[in-house]
């Protein structure tokens, strides 16, 4: 299967992967040499295949992207909702682009392409990574996920590995999840989140197709144990919404650095700061530090 999709600018497929770090679990494996997005899908009651994205071709209207597979039986209208979903091309970002261009920084957002975040297959995986990232270091949670997603079917005798279903998790137990997935006390949560998305709540699509309000959202999310107010705030944001500050310490440690003369800056002070960007506020932090200190490459693609 081999298929074409283009997209509108402000849009780079690279900078866009790389404003989130997604880009560096299973089932994605980002190759930087050749600049290209390998992934495991598994598509329904099948074996898990692999497909190659990239960008091959950047105009000053749009992006091409090139997706591959040696399974033919893939269909384009497949990948293509796979990838709009993933990358979060449904989002009408025509506002926030607007208050960026007059903006002295966040205008880099328009020339680098980027301004959505993405997000994992499903919020049943978007809810079990943010479980693992909480109160540790990203590396360590990197760590974490990994080694859990060997729980995973791989494509073949390959090493790659689609994400491991709430069954998976659920049989391999607390005793893996604390000596292999080094979880420590997030086991309890991760078993919980796994158990509940068996239940076939109705809020799990509502949330994906994106029918939720931000207010019904942050409280599905703060519903799960494990996960408080702040990361309620973030998972919201990789659903469309950015109404408020997630402010954790790297938050503070930044805005401290950029704006206070490395003096410790308040919640306050940091409400304020981002206030004027309204119901974009957390994506415009987001963007913002993604191009002071983020992943993006180091020239435009």
């Amino acid at each position: 299967m081999k298929m074409i999709m283009k997209i509108a600018k402000p849009f780079d497929f690279e900078a866009t992967l790389k404003t989130h770090g997604w880009f560096q679990l299973p089932p994605f494996y980002w190759d930087d040499g050749d600049k290209k997005l390998f992934w495991a899908i598994k598509p329904d009651n099948r074996p898990p295949i692999l497909v190659s994205v990239q960008s091959i071709e950047n105009s000053t209207a749009e992006q091409t992207l090139e997706i591959f597979s040696t399974d033919n039986s893939l269909s384009p209208e497949y990948m293509q909702h796979k990838l709009r979903y993933v990358l979060n091309l449904d989002l009408d970002l025509n506002a926030f682009y607007a208050l960026c261009a007059g903006h002295p920084l966040l205008k880099h957002v328009l020339d680098r392409g980027i301004g959505r975040i993405m997000r994992a297959e499903s919020l049943y995986e978007d809810i079990f990574k943010s479980i693992c990232g909480t109160n540790v270091q990203w590396n360590q949670a990197v760590k974490m996920i990994r080694n859990i997603s060997t729980l995973g079917e791989s494509v073949g005798n390959s090493h790659y590995r689609v994400f491991p279903s709430p069954v998976q998790i659920i049989n391999a137990g607390d005793s893996f999840l604390k000596e292999v997935g080094r979880v420590g006390y997030r086991s309890r949560y991760l078993l919980a989140a796994a158990q509940f998305f068996l239940n076939h709540d109705p809020r799990v699509k509502q949330a994906e197709q994106g029918l939720l309000s931000f207010q019904e959202l942050r409280d599905f999310f703060t519903g799960f144990a494990g996960i408080g107010p702040v990361t309620a705030r973030y998972l919201t944001a990789l659903y469309g919404h950015y109404n408020e500050m997630a402010i954790d310490s790297l938050v503070i440690s930044y805005v401290s650095k950029h704006y206070c003369n490395g003096n410790t800056a308040t919640v306050a002070e940091i409400k304020s700061l981002y206030a004027p960007f309204g119901k974009w506020q957390y994506l415009a932090y987001w963007m913002e530090f993604i191009i002071n200190e983020g992943w993006l490459p180091s020239e435009p693609t």
